[in-house]
């Protein structure tokens, strides 16, 4: 029934939603921590506005709505965590492993409806990606990349390689770095291009060498997987100047169609046509390179932002409504406590009656 709830309520007022200020966000404790063999968590919304989160060993539910309770409901998924996406029919999410061995890694398909630990099998092997998305119920972009090689986009027919493996295809291919260029950004061993995102039919993509993002028709790059094709890179359409924004890539996308970019110094919200800078949010307040776990029901986030030195834990962000500094009280709590209180009153209703209270 509370979901039921939280369900009405969203088709109320979804059309007023909006971001949080950047002051709204605040340091949170209760978000779990990455697991001894990885150095990241990863997350995604659910179709209910709960948040899954994923530390590289198990997975955890938000207990509700913007509580502060994230519990544990599967593990042994293994990996150092680079992605949680919902599938596009909006019934499992896929887990991706990153680095894995640095030339494939394990994706998993995680039913979230009924979680279960990981049983040997039901991964896929891919190559070692940075970030997905699905375009369609079955394709799923992969953002890919290997050391001295330009990152590429490649596609994947998802339930096709459930039951055999079937060879990626390479859609789209950046261009190489000019060999006189500087150095911008220098990246940790194992680290890939960028996040991307798929929203009312686009594809989002950013080349974080270079700085540039652009964006994609997925009836393009669809059509590219299904013909053996490529896209160009220069057939993408510009958005903003190079390094207008962070180079994280975009994390999510709002209901009005904007941008939401994480990456080095902040997170930014961005007009893609435009290109301006509708809000930037710093709530860290020290610059540090953000991740960000996007929540496209209630757009909200929470920003996750990475220390200087390797190995030092993480820090989360978010807003109140996002994730409360206390448990989400359910339905049976609440009858408890109006029970207690209840009992609290009459006990001391008595005691006045008896005297036993005093002025």
């Amino acid at each position: 029934m509370r979901y039921f709830i939280f369900a009405l309520s969203f088709c109320a007022c979804s059309s007023a939603l909006a971001l949080p200020n950047p002051s709204d966000f605040r340091e949170v404790s209760t978000i779990p921590g990455p697991a001894p063999a990885s150095s990241g968590v990863v997350g995604c919304a659910l179709p209910d506005g709960r948040y899954l989160l994923w530390n590289g060993d198990e997975v955890f539910l938000q207990q509700s709505v913007g509580a502060g309770v994230f519990t544990s409901v599967a593990q042994g998924y293994i990996g150092d965590p680079s992605f949680a996406t919902l599938s596009f029919d909006s019934d499992f999410v896929l887990l991706g492993a990153g680095y894995g061995d640095g030339v494939n890694a394990n994706v998993y398909p995680f039913d979230f409806n009924n979680p279960q630990d990981f049983t040997g099998g039901s991964e896929i092997s891919t190559p070692s990606h940075f970030a997905a998305a699905f375009l369609t119920s079955s394709l799923v972009a992969f953002d890919v990349g290997s050391f001295g090689s330009p990152a590429e986009i490649i596609v994947i027919d998802l339930f096709p390689t459930m039951r055999a493996p079937q060879p990626p295809v390479t859609v789209l291919r950046r261009p190489d770095a000019p060999p006189s260029r500087d150095t911008i950004i220098t990246k940790p061993l194992g680290s890939f291009s960028a996040s991307i995102a798929v929203y009312g039919g686009t594809l989002y993509v950013a080349d974080s060498g270079n700085g540039q993002y652009k964006s994609f028709p997925v009836a393009d790059v669809v059509n590219a997987f299904n013909t053996s094709g490529t896209v160009a890179w220069s057939a993408g359409t510009d958005i903003g100047a190079p390094f207008d924004y962070p180079l994280g890539g975009v994390s999510g996308v709002t209901a009005a169609g904007n941008l939401v970019i994480a990456g080095f110094g902040s997170i930014v919200e961005v007009e893609p046509v435009s290109g301006n800078i509708l809000t930037s949010f710093d709530p860290a307040g020290s610059g540090p390179f953000y991740g960000m776990i996007y929540n496209a029901v209630t757009e909200d986030f929470i920003a996750v932002a990475f220390p200087p030195t390797f190995g030092d834990p993480l820090t989360f962000y978010a807003t109140t409504q996002g994730v409360s500094s206390l448990p989400a009280v359910g339905t049976a709590g609440l009858g408890a406590l109006a029970a207690a209180l209840g009992l609290l009153s009459l006990t001391m209703l008595r005691r006045c009656d008896q005297g036993g209270a005093t002025a």
